[in-house]
């Protein structure tokens, strides 16, 4: 069983959004099978979330689920995870309706479904949130931000799957770019916060480059430097702590690598507009 809780809904044409969170019991078990094609970001997915899908006839085996997924419409997703609270930006597309989901409009194998459980695109995820933001602190311009950053999402999830089974196997695209498989290992190392903070050199080094080398081709795939990406990821990371749980300032300031509470106030309010004590209020 699971409540949820809904902070923004909108609707743009044939494209939808919801910002949720869920309340799952411990352990949880879950089987979606949207009507419309569905793009998930967990911003709080537990590790240990594995899911498979499946049809009348047969199943894939488990696999570990990521923080963004997207179920094509009409099938099936099985998931079961630890439980507890997850938040969630859904964006959903009428099927059919989107010139730039047409390479997406096809039949789907279990094979090829393999690879919607962990789409490891910051390009994507960034987007996503970015249009969160300006739902739920509307700045200037925002109607006209949102729009386009509503129309270029599909496209990116195309793009996204033309080209995912190249980056799954070249270490740097030949369009000179970082491939998944060395975006989610620098996503992975950033996420523990390492003792001394993350710096760049030590990211190059993860992947097998220089720094200055490494410094443009992150830019150049994500579109953000890595600074920006590692303050987008505490970010994610704060809001997630400060509406899920009751863990003081202090800690979560520490556990997220900045030197006093009153810095990561700074920070979050800058990036969010609110002070951690007035987003906690909103949104617990």
């Amino acid at each position: 069983m699971k409540r949820s809780v809904i902070q923004a809904e909108l609707t743009k044409g044939a494209t939808r959004l919801r910002v949720q969170t869920f309340y799952y019991e411990s352990p949880s078990e879950m089987v979606r099978r949207p009507s419309r094609h569905t793009l998930a970001l967990m911003s709080s997915r537990k590790k240990s979330s594995r899911g498979h899908f499946f049809n009348r006839h047969q199943a894939d085996r488990l696999s570990d689920l990521g923080s963004l997924m997207f179920i094509p419409a009409g099938h099936s997703l099985f998931g079961m995870g630890p439980g507890g609270a997850q938040e969630m930006i859904a964006c959903s597309f009428e099927a059919g309706a989107i010139p730039a989901l047409s390479p997406l409009e096809r039949s789907w194998d279990l094979s090829d479904l393999t690879q919607c459980y962990d789409i490891r695109s910051p390009r994507i995820s960034d987007t996503l949130r970015r249009i969160t933001q300006e739902v739920l602190t509307p700045g200037f311009a925002s109607d006209i931000l949102i729009d386009a950053l509503i129309n270029a999402l599909p496209v990116e999830l195309s793009r996204y799957f033309q080209t995912h089974p190249e980056a799954q196997t070249t270490p740097v695209s030949k369009r000179g770019q970082l491939s998944q498989r060395q975006l989610q290992t620098i996503e992975d190392y950033v996420r523990e916060w390492p003792a001394g903070g993350v710096r760049c050199e030590d990211l190059a080094a993860l992947v097998g480059l220089s720094r200055a080398h490494f410094m443009r081709l992150f830019k150049a795939t994500t579109g953000m430097t890595a600074h920006a990406f590692v303050e987008q990821l505490r970010l994610q990371q704060a809001q997630t702590l400060l509406a899920t749980t009751n863990m003081p300032l202090k800690q979560i300031a520490g556990q997220l690598g900045f030197a006093t509470p009153a810095s990561f106030s700074l920070a979050f309010r800058r990036l969010t507009g609110l002070t951690p004590g007035s987003y906690r209020t909103e949104y617990q």
